[in-house]
């Protein structure tokens, strides 16, 4: 936007040379955000950063929303194409805060909504290098995260201090009157103690009534202070992310591309080598393997394991962290080959064995993991690397196509990796686990079933327990289960009424009453 265009649309606080900031020239907007940025960055602290869950979560992401459209409709701008995409995924991991604790997926949760929200804005914002999700990727994400909040941090109290010069002589007017008041109150600390005494009526009884009221407004959360400090960057990050992606420079694309293009410097000879000599690897590795690796979707253990669980635990990891490479080794090849070389068959066919084989093991370690899962039970310590091999079969499936039609991989990527860990957060990971493994267990499926899962569901393993409890005749695991009740009934009450509560606690303390006063076997 340019500078004829804000001052259409808003009234600028000081044209002067002297009060126009080092960044951009402020305007009523740009006050008004770097005012509110400070309420946005102590409830951050307050109901977000010191908790992670609940209502306040919830609340504060509709906050902080609110505050963006507003600001964004100020400078002229509006929501449009991919940025209703990350909206909507926004709103549904905030409400993921306010329905359930989420113990399993607690940091990619986390996560998610900080990086969703910081993502949005940008998008938003137009922002970003090609105004979407495109290659460009990993430098909109530095940029979004690091580079501009970080130019535009001391920019709030620029545009603070700007306005404070304009508004200098209404402050003088008001000193007297602070002082006034401050003098009041000290007349009253000591008129107020003798007229109590001299009078002992109604006078008194009010005194001592507004005395215990600023008794119990005096007792202050201990972690009040340490919020207080830390809102202050996180105000300024805050307005340096909103004002920096509205009013930041923006990168040329031609000249991204040329700094890009001069590293295309890898010889196509070096790159298809490189790809033959690993395709080869490969495939002499799963040929003097198949005996063991194709065991797994048979669910059985080759010659030489003891144990199903040694079996499938054994280079599950490892497979992992060959996909992973293989990852890394394709976007080399393709960010330092010429474009002219990139475009030769030979190269697509090499890049498409590497993917085809990457997805044989990453198949082979799928059923690996199914077959303990089919063994020992879900945890989600066993959904979460699940889910990541599913998010590594879509990319390697996306380079294979690549190499025929034109698709942007790291699209691709952020909108699979985006969805899968907002269902993972919207589906309730914990109740699944413990409802997976107490219907295997009742069916037979499962030997044993361990409350471990429990424990670390807290309240949303409450339906799985009661499940259990109610159709098992297991004595040990009904005594297991009783002391996990105990356990989650405590659990539940510990934010009970504050902004860290959530439904699902609110729903498991409703259940719990029902239970212990009779109303369940």
């Amino acid at each position: 936007m340019t500078t004829a265009e804000d001052s259409a649309n808003n009234t600028t606080i000081a044209a002067s040379p002297e009060r126009k900031t080092g960044l951009f020239n402020p305007d009523k907007a740009d006050l008004w955000l770097a005012c509110v940025s400070f309420v946005l960055g102590f409830l951050f602290m307050r109901w977000v950063f010191f908790a992670w869950q609940g209502w306040g979560a919830a609340l504060y992401t509709v906050l902080f929303i609110a505050v963006v459209l507003f600001y964004l409709k100020q400078k002229g701008k509006r929501m449009a194409g991919e940025a209703w995409f990350w909206f909507a995924l926004l709103l549904l991991t905030a409400l993921s805060f306010a329905l359930w604790p989420g113990h399993g997926v607690f940091f990619w949760r986390s996560l998610l909504l900080l990086g969703t929200a910081i993502y949005w804005v940008r998008m938003v914002a137009g922002a970003n290098l090609c105004g979407k999700t495109s290659d460009w990727l990993p430098l909109d994400l530095l940029r979004a995260f690091f580079s501009t909040p970080l130019v535009y941090l001391s920019a709030q109290y620029s545009i603070l201090a700007a306005a404070g010069k304009k508004q200098k002589v209404a402050a003088g007017n008001i000193l007297p009157i602070v002082l006034g008041v401050i003098l009041a109150a000290i007349v009253f600390a000591v008129v107020g103690p003798l007229l109590m005494r001299a009078d002992a009526g109604g006078f008194a009884l009010l005194l001592r009534s507004l005395q215990s009221q600023l008794a119990r407004f005096g007792q202050i959360d201990p972690l009040l202070f340490i919020q207080i400090i830390l809102s202050i960057p996180a105000a300024a990050y805050i307005f340096g992310l909103l004002a920096g992606s509205i009013r930041g420079q923006r990168i040329d694309l031609h000249s991204a591309e040329s700094f890009v293009e001069a590293l295309r410097k890898l010889p196509f000879a070096t790159a298809s080598t490189l790809l033959l000599l690993l395709n080869g690897l490969y495939l002499t590795f799963i040929i003097s393997q198949l005996p063991y690796f194709f065991s797994a979707f048979r669910g059985t253990v080759p010659p030489g394991w003891e144990s199903y669980a040694e079996f499938a635990r054994y280079g599950f990891f490892e497979l992992c962290v060959i996909a992973v490479i293989n990852i890394v080794i394709l976007a080399g090849v393709h960010l330092v080959t010429a474009l002219v070389n990139r475009r030769r068959v030979e190269l697509k066919v090499l890049c498409s064995l590497l993917a085809v084989f990457t997805l044989l093991l990453i198949t082979t370690a799928f059923s690996k993991l199914a077959l303990y899962i089919s063994i020992f039970g879900l945890t989600t310590q066993r959904l979460l690397p699940g889910v990541f091999l599913i998010f590594l079969a879509v990319v390697f499936i996306g380079v294979i196509v690549r190499q025929s039609r034109q698709l942007s991989i790291m699209r691709l990527t952020a909108f699979t990796g985006a969805v899968l860990l907002c269902l993972l957060c919207v589906v309730n990971t914990d109740s699944f686990v413990a409802g997976y493994n107490a219907n295997r267990y009742l069916s037979g499926t499962l030997k044993k079933f361990d409350t471990i899962v429990l424990y670390r569901a807290g309240t949303a393993g409450l339906s799985a327990a009661f499940l259990l409890y109610e159709q098992s005749d297991n004595r040990q695991l009904r005594q297991q289960l009783s002391s996990y009740l105990a356990y989650v009934g405590r659990e539940s009450m510990v934010n009970a009424g504050t902004l860290r509560d959530t439904w699902q606690d609110r729903l498991a303390r409703r259940k719990l009453a029902e239970h212990f006063s009779g109303d369940r076997p």
